[in-house]
């Protein structure tokens, strides 16, 4: 599994890395450099929702195995 990274807004320094897998997943993280407050939510999930659809459909080749 591939994770994304999550920075901050204002100084673009790396708050974390992970994966949300579902579109009402947040994540909150105060960024030790500026002191900012970031969410995020996972914008990708009907994607992979929609993906793992049709690799169960054989629709589209399972390519992470």
């Amino acid at each position: 599994m591939e994770l994304n990274e999550y920075r901050c807004d204002k100084c673009d320094k790396l708050l974390c890395k992970g994966c949300l897998t579902d579109k009402d997943n947040m994540l909150e993280v105060k960024c030790r450099n500026c002191h900012n407050i970031q969410f995020f939510q996972g914008p990708d999930a009907e994607i992979i929702r929609k993906r793992a659809v049709l690799i169960n459909q054989g629709l589209i080749p399972d390519t992470d195995k």
